[in-house]
């Protein structure tokens, strides 16, 4: 039975979400459209350049594609199957173009002694590197032999950064930042021409999704297959720099679980009691990787099918992957409300309130953060999809939970809140203001206060240290026809 390797994808997330996803960049994230009713106002808080994972994608309209990248069998997914392979094939080929295209622009940043046209060339291979990320990130790949080129392409990410930095503080590229960048162009033009090669067998009729579930050995062929963009004689450079995907990142060890392992007979208990109105739950296979799970398949009275993951330690639902198509509305956003709150809390999320909700359908989104006393943790993010038709849960991924959450040293000695106000500029009318611990760049979690504020009609979120004050960052809200995002 093939082993699935939650770390390394979070497949379709972002696919089987909302439209306003598909164009997500680390300064965009989805957002709720503004409440005329002021007091009851709730937003999403996020933007990767914060690093607020508060987007709902992991819940989104074909979100039970989720559970057959977690490890539904081919069995099972046979009527998927096509949605499923077309979904794989465009993430490989704008993968394919992401490295292209950033192995041409290292090509001129090498080829230019300008600081301006360096600086222009870092951030366009910044992004492209980024945009490789959550392609690697939408394949179903596992095991040990591709850890180094998602290493690579996560650090080439952070490294160039880390120079475009260099260069807005004045800064020049120095010798050895030249020699790294020359053994990343070397590096990136082998993987391009592998990654090349495959896209002509794709063009010949090889699918990704059989052979993702052929077994050769250990691992399946399509990462084995994958594992060629790495060749023997090929070295990544060295990255050493203070960036988001050193390796403590990375290699991040799964903070929020502990306990024993429990057996798959009591997972299946769980899921029999926590989900009421089951009328066909069978136990479908397990996953190794970041997360180790059992996992479930079941089908309701309300013809709902879902897939459950639960974690071998602890018995915690990880992630309930579901959808329902309909128009009919029989329960209210409060109600819906309740529900998702008592299902978290359900699962071990205590002390939770709802920072962000919205409703498409019949179906309602809420994103549920933990607090520390009086602070929000953002990093602790869980997500909850309720169908309003039924009440029923139908999408749940508690993983930024249960990988972060654990009982924070928090130091709330800097500057008063009273004193952050008046930082803001003068021009901004504060609404709404509360004390959260933000991720931020570089893999920090820092206490901010956190302002919403609007002027000239618009709103904006204003974050500033609690420590010292300063602007650690500013988001606008953005209306689109798909609802509001925060850039």
């Amino acid at each position: 039975m093939k082993k699935q390797d939650v770390n390394l994808k979070k497949v379709m997330a972002d696919e089987n979400m909302n439209k306003s996803d598909k164009n997500n960049n680390p300064k965009s994230m989805k957002n709720k459209k503004e409440n005329k009713n002021r007091p009851q106002k709730i937003r999403a808080l996020s933007g990767a350049v914060v690093g607020l994972t508060i987007a709902t994608s992991i819940l989104g309209a074909s979100t039970l594609g989720l559970g057959i990248a977690y490890g539904i069998t081919q069995s099972q997914a046979n009527s998927y199957g096509l949605q499923i392979e077309n979904i794989y094939k465009k993430n490989y080929y704008e993968l394919v173009d992401n490295a292209n295209n950033a192995d041409m622009k290292i090509s001129k940043l090498l080829a230019s002694k300008d600081d301006n046209y360096q600086a222009k060339m870092l951030t366009e291979i910044a992004q492209a590197s980024y945009d490789m990320q959550n392609n690697v990130a939408a394949l179903p790949l596992t095991g040990e032999n591709i850890m180094e080129s998602v290493k690579f392409i996560n650090q080439m990410s952070g490294y160039t950064q880390t120079l475009e930095e260099k260069l807005a503080k004045g800064g020049s590229l120095s010798e050895s930042d030249l020699k790294t960048l020359n053994e990343m162009h070397e590096s990136l033009t082998e993987m391009k021409r592998y990654l090349n090669r495959m896209s002509q067998k794709m063009l010949d009729g090889y699918s990704i999704l059989e052979a993702s579930n052929r077994m050769n050995g250990d691992y399946d062929e399509f990462s084995l297959d994958f594992a060629q963009i790495k060749t023997d004689d090929t070295d990544y450079p060295s990255m050493i720099y203070d960036g988001p995907f050193s390796d403590s990142v990375v290699n991040a060890k799964v903070k929020g679980l502990s306990g024993n392992e429990i057996p798959k007979e009591q997972a299946y208990e769980k899921v029999d009691k926590l989900f009421k109105n089951t009328a066909n739950l069978k136990y479908d296979n397990q996953t190794d990787g970041k997360f180790a799970t059992y996992n479930f398949t079941l089908s309701n009275s309300d013809d709902q099918k879902l897939f459950v993951q639960v974690t071998k330690i602890g018995g915690h639902v990880l992630t309930v992957s579901g959808n329902l198509d309909s128009d009919q509305r029989n329960i209210d956003m409060a109600k819906a409300e309740k529900i998702a709150l008592d299902f978290a809390k359900a699962n071990g999320v205590e002390n939770a309130s709802i920072v962000w909700k919205q409703e498409l359908k019949s179906q309602a989104y809420f994103n549920i953060t933990p607090k520390q006393g009086d602070v929000v943790l953002y990093p602790d993010l869980v997500k909850v999809k309720v169908d309003l038709e039924h009440g029923d849960v139908i999408g749940y991924d508690a993983i930024s939970y249960f990988t972060n959450h654990t009982n924070r040293d928090i130091k709330q000695g800097g500057i008063g809140v009273d004193l952050a106000r008046e930082r803001v500029d003068k021009s901004f009318n504060i609404v709404g203001q509360r004390l959260v611990l933000a991720p931020l760049d570089f893999n920090r979690e820092v206490l901010c206060y956190e302002f919403e504020a609007e002027r000239n009609g618009a709103t904006y979120y204003i974050y500033l240290n609690a420590q010292t004050g300063l602007e650690e960052n500013i988001l606008k809200v953005v209306e689109t026809d798909d609802g509001s995002k925060l850039m």
